[in-house]
This record gives structure tokens, sequence and C-alpha cells, in this order.
């Protein structure tokens, strides 16, 4: 069966698209502290596996690409679907909606195989998408829930750093402190005067999700597409004392 004359290109390159961060981070104390936290291997090693899962994919996809058609008229459907899916595709990338961009252009490669601008496509989100994005944020300990500035995006993976130190400030009688139980957290290695986290829509939202704990050179991916909020754990949280620099690393949203 012969092909149409869609432009070739190999898969190869696709395939071997690098997607590993190299996380150099950009701030003074910052980038020793990334460069010699063990943590970092096993973020980078995230990475890996991230490249693992594209690459799989675009070979299943390449496996299962169909013949193209004989039939003139069926071909040129083919032709008018590819021409109006370069044109959504282009839509996605002009707003840096690289999930839905890179979507567009595995289907093309899909129905066309082969197809170089769809590979091309392919590989130019995947770049997109590992692009090392930094936000160094500024928590107070006598603040509430506070916006970190970083959007995360759900199924990317996050890196943190953290550096300072704050006081918490508890004034008492003999009855000690109880922690109301609207604000006892699950999560039995979140103590009092821990840094904490909550990824949200905005700030109305924080309520409905669950604090997590954020540590130095933690790694996590993020399980929902939302602002990452942060704070100190504390009833009240207005008498502490300093402040603490977060660096996030990851592939953050608009």
């Amino acid at each position: 069966m012969q092909r149409p004359s869609f432009p070739r290109t190999s898969c190869r390159a696709v395939l071997t698209a690098s997607l590993c961060f190299g996380f150099v981070a950009a701030i003074g104390g910052f980038e020793n502290a990334s460069a010699q936290n063990p943590n970092l291997k096993r973020f980078q090693q995230q990475q890996k596996q991230l490249q693992r899962q594209m690459e799989q994919r675009l070979k299943e996809a390449a496996a299962n690409q169909p013949d193209l058609p004989a039939d003139p008229q069926l071909l040129s459907l083919h032709k008018e679907y590819i021409a109006k899916a370069e044109k959504l595709a282009s839509e996605y990338e002009r707003k840096k909606q690289y999930d839905n961009a890179r979507e567009v252009y595995e289907a093309m490669v899909r129905l066309v195989p082969n197809y170089a601008e769809g590979e091309a496509g392919v590989q130019r989100m995947l770049q997109m998408q590992t692009m090392k994005d930094r936000k160094i944020a500024q928590v107070s300990a006598a603040g509430s829930w506070q916006d970190s500035g970083a959007k995360l995006q759900k199924g990317m993976p996050v890196h943190v750093e953290v550096k300072g130190t704050w006081k918490v400030v508890l004034e008492t009688g003999p009855e000690g402190v109880q922690i109301p139980d609207d604000q006892k957290l699950p999560d039995s290695r979140i103590k009092l005067g821990a840094l904490i986290g909550v990824i949200a829509d905005s700030s109305g939202d924080l309520d409905k999700q669950k604090p997590f704990l954020i540590r130095a050179g933690d790694d996590f991916v993020a399980d929902r597409t939302g602002h990452l909020f942060l704070r100190m754990y504390d009833v009240d949280p207005t008498d502490n004392q300093g402040e603490m620099l977060v660096l996030i690393q990851s592939t953050f949203g608009n």
C-alpha cells in the first residue's frame, strides 16, 4: 500500500528526548544544599521513570499505528484532520496548556505514521513539560496559610529545600495548651511548629484539602493541580517569630 507524501522523520529523536531536570539552584545557599542533598538523586530517578513512561507510550503508539487508507477521499479526510489538529495543538501551545497540546500531537502520530510535525510536537511538549521552574517563598511564622506563588500540576514531581528557623511562642497556665479537634492533623509526623503545606485552588478551598509535612530535601508528586500554600502548624500563629525560605522546583502551571 502506497503512503501519501507526508513529511517523515525518525521516531528515535522523540523516544530519546531527555526528561531529566538536572537541577541547579538559583539562589545562594540553596545552590549548595541542592547540589549536596542526596534526595536529589531520588528526584532524578523519578524524572527518569517519567521519561521511561513517556517513551513506552510512544512505542505503543508506534506499534499500533494503522496503515493509511488507499482511498483518495478517505485520505483527504485524514489530511483535513491533521490540518485541524495542528491548529488546535498550536492554540494549546500558545496558551501553555502543554498536556493538551501533547495529547493532540500524539493523536496525530497515531493516525499518520512518521508524521514529522506530529513527532516534533511531541518532543517539543516533553521538553516544555520538563523545564525547570523555581520559586522562592518567604513563610512567616506568625502568618496563617500563605500562597507560595507556585501553581503545581497534578502528576508532576516537586522538590523543595527549606532554610531558616522560627520560634513557637506559647503562653499557658498549668493546664497546658489543648489543640482543638478540628485543627488536629491525621499525620503523626506533623509536630507543633512544623512547616506544612496544602495544594488548593484558592484560599477559600484550603479547609477542603489535606495538609502535609514539608521538610528540607523533600520530593513528592503533586496529587492535584493548584497553588501550594504554606504555614507553621500552630493553634494560634500570630505570636510566633521568625520565617522560613522555601525553594520550590517543579513544572508550574499558569
